[in-house]
C-alpha cells in the first residue's frame, strides 16, 4: 500500500520545476510507458488526430483501435499515489500512461490516470490489471472505467463510444480517408516530444513534469482540496480563472463503494 508519507518523500526528493507554459495541455501531463500498438510506435499520432478532427470532425482510423482505461483519483494525494503506481506498473506492452488534472470546460472530474491500449481485447486485460493493482496500493473505492478513445470523439459520434457485449464496434468511416490524406499532404506539424514519445523506461522526471506536478497541487488548492497541504507542505495559490465544480470530500475508509 502506498503511503501519505511515501507521497511526501517523493515529492520533496524532487528538483525545482522549471516554468512552462500553463496553457499548453502537454505540458501538464505526465507520461509513463511506451504509446505504441502492435509494437509500432507512431510519434505524435494524438496530435495529428486532434487536428484532423478539429479541422474535418473526421476519427482518424488509427484511433478506432484506441481504448483507454480511465482512473478517477479523488484527491491530490490519491493522484500522485497514482503517479507513483503508474511509475512501477508492469503491463503486456509497457503501455502509455498518463496522470493530469481535468482542465477541459466541457469535461466532467477532477483527477484522472488513463493507460492506452491498442485493441479490445488488450484493454480488457490491462483494465483488470489496474483495477487490482489501484485496489491494492491506493483505495479500492476509486472509480475505474473503460472506455474507447477521446471524449471529444464521442461528443460528436456517440456511437464511437458504445462498448457493449453483442453490439459491433463502429467502424471506421471510409470518406474520412481523404481528410487524411489532404492533412498528410498539406499540414506542417511537428510531433510534441513530451506527449507521444519518451524515454519511457526512465524513473526521473524532467523539469518539465516537476512543473506539471506543483501545477497539480495549485488545482487543488483552487478547488478546495486540502490533502495538497500534506504533499506541499505548506498553502499555495490558486490557479487564476480555474472553474471547476466544487469539490466534494471522499467518504471515510471503509464506508465508499467500488464503482468499476
Amino acid at each position: 500500500m502506498i503511503s501519505n508519507e511515501d507521497v511526501c518523500k517523493f515529492y520533496q526528493h524532487l528538483d525545482t520545476p522549471g516554468v512552462y507554459d500553463a496553457t499548453d495541455p502537454y505540458s501538464l501531463q505526465i507520461f509513463k510507458g511506451k504509446f505504441a500498438y502492435g509494437g509500432e510506435e507512431v510519434p505524435g499520432i494524438c496530435q495529428r488526430g486532434g487536428m484532423i478532427f478539429k479541422r474535418f470532425r473526421a476519427i482518424q482510423e488509427y484511433c478506432f483501435q484506441c481504448y483507454k482505461v480511465v482512473v478517477e483519483p479523488r484527491t491530490v494525494m490519491e493522484l500522485f499515489k497514482l503517479l507513483i503506481l503508474f511509475e512501477r506498473l508492469h503491463l503486456p506492452n509497457n503501455n502509455r500512461r498518463k496522470c493530469m488534472t481535468e482542465f477541459r470546460p466541457d469535461c466532467s472530474g477532477t483527477y484522472k490516470g488513463y493507460v492506452y491500449c491498442g485493441g479490445l481485447e488488450e484493454g480488457n486485460e490491462v483494465c483488470a490489471i489496474v483495477k487490482k493493482a489501484v485496489s491494492d496500493e491506493i483505495s479500492p473505492d476509486i472509480s475505474i472505467n473503460f472506455k474507447r478513445g477521446c471524449s471529444e470523439y464521442a461528443a460528436a459520434y456517440p456511437e464511437y463510444a458504445v462498448i457493449k457485449p453483442g453490439i459491433e464496434p463502429m467502424k471506421y468511416n471510409e470518406a474520412w480517408r481523404v481528410h487524411e490524406e489532404y492533412f498528410d499532404k498539406h499540414a506542417t506539424w511537428k510531433p510534441r516530444a513530451s506527449s507521444d514519445s519518451g524515454d519511457e523506461e526512465r524513473s526521473t522526471y524532467k523539469p518539465s513534469e516537476i512543473f506539471a506536478m506543483t501545477v497539480f497541487l495549485r488545482y487543488a488548492a483552487t478547488i478546495g482540496d486540502d490533502s495538497y497541504l500534506t504533499i506541499a507542505g505548506g498553502a499555495l495559490p490558486p490557479i487564476p480563472g480555474l472553474k471547476r465544480p466544487p469539490f466534494v470530500s471522499p467518504p471515510l475508509p471503509g464506508t465508499g463503494s467500488h464503482t468499476g
